[in-house]
């Protein structure tokens, strides 16, 4: 009696609160949560019953049971029928497009299109028979049988051994495609009168015997077979290339021994691992910044080969873990219909996907690889020798925001950048893009960078500023870099210095540089953009003349024509003016 009179005198807000604690410990059935990446293309299939809520309310929190046993029941009784969730506090501009007004809000979709929202009490009967007039004229989907899982065939083919002994291949135009169908290559395009090919070739050699029985490294003598370096648009010696699977991937790291090893060993790696177990994949995402992830069926083991061969521009970073786990198919609600899918998964957060791609039996080779290059940055990093042109030179042309770090202050702005990074990624509802532009939030030693980034974006800091140990995030240097363009943005749109303190600030000068309503600045002066500016045209009409050589060649003959026809005009009236006047002149000199 004595706890039950305590119980009656403790205050209502505390057992409200106590019985939510509760039963949020309590086990839930897992429902489908669609985000603005998978929303459209999980809706365009069948019919989807998608509610719209909001964990703070209090009707959503009431109806939650009633949903769940629903879920439950039509999983059995109308298995045509999809039952998802929205999450409104995570991904209110979708509801907002959805039409939602209030919470919970429920409605059926048809083929992507929303075809009625439902007005009815929120009891299960109701419910159900709302979700069964709409599927009444839906043949139920068939369901693939329980199979045995196959033999191990998606490992990978045993590889014929390269580079037997452990020496530089030397290449000619003779058996350069030969070898390169053998397996992975190494390949140094060099000229023999270059110092730094000089320096660079007893590493090589070192290389060979290092990457022996695993990789062919070879080299190629620009200046005895210069056809072969002009198909492979050399341009500059020395130019390092891997090649594998029949794709070509320029090297721009260093250039020490250790940093090629560690190249070469990680590119010549199978890019796909098999996942072992579902639960592995935290330990994968915890230990790397970015990962892959390849759901598929059971059945299509033949998906393997195909992206092996799609992701061998990766050059085995990111890893692409595969998997055919139920779990990791309902987490990342991946639709029934699709045959496989790749997930990307960033800055260790293994719930939220950056981008997830739904690949199809039409999915061409050149939008897997877009895809893969596109999403293999981590949201941050440190510009280094080794990464910049990564992520300076990324094909899908990222704007980049870089601090200027001393060594006292790295750790500081490594932290506070993770931080904003989150809130970014959060923002964008997990994909870290905003108006088809990535953000990739970086640092740069000012000490080793002083006076490219002095000569590129004005930055400047004083030996004062860099002993300084400080907390003030305020007086972080920061610009907002368009490298393809080569601009900048150092201002926000009151054309303040950008707040590194501030999440506002950058996030807004962020977004409105995507957009396009930001003042921006050049890296290069008027003469350097003038200069830029007829070496593309020159190089373009290079190009053509190459590309279209009886074509350039009839404009220039006509060219020539219409030069020649105005030259004659001209010169022709000129005799005829001058005889004009030789004639009036000596009609006038007559003296009778």
């Amino acid at each position: 009696m004595l706890f039950l009179s305590v119980i009656r005198d403790l205050p209502i807000s505390v057992l409200v609160t106590s019985f939510a604690l509760a039963s949020s410990a309590l086990p839930t059935v897992r429902t489908a949560e669609l985000t603005p990446n998978t929303f459209k293309e999980s809706t365009a299939n069948g019919l989807w019953f998608v509610e719209h809520f909001s964990p703070h309310c209090f009707h959503c929190r009431n109806f939650a049971p009633t949903w769940e046993k629903l879920v439950v029941d039509m999983e059995k009784e109308t298995p045509s029928v999809n039952l998802a969730q929205v999450n409104c506090l995570l991904y209110g501009d979708l509801c907002d497009q959805n039409g939602v007004k209030g919470y919970p809000t429920i409605f059926m979709y048809e083929a992507g299109k929303q075809i009625e929202e439902y007005n009815g009490n929120r009891d299960l009967d109701d419910l159900k028979t709302f979700v069964k007039r709409h599927a009444k004229d839906t043949p139920p989907l068939l369901k693939p049988p329980t199979v045995v899982r196959p033999p191990a065939a998606a490992a990978p083919k045993p590889k014929t051994s390269l580079n037997v002994d452990g020496e530089v291949l030397e290449l000619s135009d003779n058996i350069f495609s030969s070898t390169l169908d053998q397996g992975p290559a190494f390949v140094k395009f060099f000229a023999p009168w270059c110092g730094h090919c000089k320096k660079l070739a007893p590493l090589w050699k070192k290389l060979a015997r290092h990457m022996q029985n695993k990789v062919t490294i070879a080299e190629v003598n620009c200046d005895e077979h210069s056809a072969l370096c002009k198909s492979q648009d050399i341009k500059g010696y020395p130019t390092l290339v891997f090649f594998s699977n029949g794709a070509r991937s320029e090297y721009n790291g260093g250039r020490k021994l250790d940093q090629l090893k560690e190249f070469a060993e990680k590119a010549s790696e199978d890019v796909v691992q098999p996942l072992e177990k579902s639960t592995d994949l935290e330990a994968h995402v915890a230990k790397n910044k970015v990962v892959y992830l390849l759901l598929h069926s059971e059945l299509d083991t033949g998906i393997l080969d195909k992206i092996r061969k799609d992701a061998a521009v990766l050059l085995g970073t990111p890893t692409i873990y595969s998997s055919s786990s139920p779990d990791l198919l309902l987490r990342y609600n991946i639709p029934s219909s699709v045959s496989w899918s790749l997930v990307a998964l960033k800055d260790h957060d293994s719930q939220t996907p950056s981008s997830i791609f739904h690949g199809s039996s039409t999915s061409t080779h050149e939008k897997i690889n877009a895809w893969l290059l596109s999403h293999r940055l981590p949201t941050t990093l440190e510009l280094t020798q080794d990464t910049f042109q990564a992520v300076m030179n990324a094909p899908h042309t990222p704007l980049v925001m870089i601090a200027a770090s001393t060594s006292k202050t790295q750790d500081l702005i490594e932290e506070r950048f993770r931080d904003v990074a989150k809130k970014w990624r959060l923002r964008t509802g997990g994909t870290g893009v905003f108006k088809g532009r990535e953000v990739v939030f970086t640092w740069m030693d000012i000490g080793k960078w002083s006076d490219w980034m002095k000569s590129m974006y004005g930055v400047k800091v004083s030996g004062q500023q860099e002993d300084e140990v400080t907390d003030d995030l305020d007086n972080v240097k920061i610009v907002i870099a368009d490298h393809k363009r080569l601009i900048y943005y150092d201002v926000d749109r009151s054309g303040a210095p950008i707040k590194f303190s501030s999440s506002a600030s950058i996030f807004s000068t962020v977004e409105d540089a995507a957009s396009g309503k930001l003042s921006y600045k050049n890296s290069e002066n008027f003469v350097e953009r003038l200069a830029r500016f007829l070496s593309n045209k020159m190089l373009g009409m290079q190009d053509y003349v190459v590309s279209y050589p009886f074509r350039a060649a009839f404009f220039l003959l006509v060219g020539l024509g219409v030069i020649f026809w105005v030259l004659h005009r001209i010169v022709s009236n000129d005799v005829n003016a001058d005889s004009r006047v030789d004639h009036k002149t000596g009609k006038s000199s007559r003296l009778d």
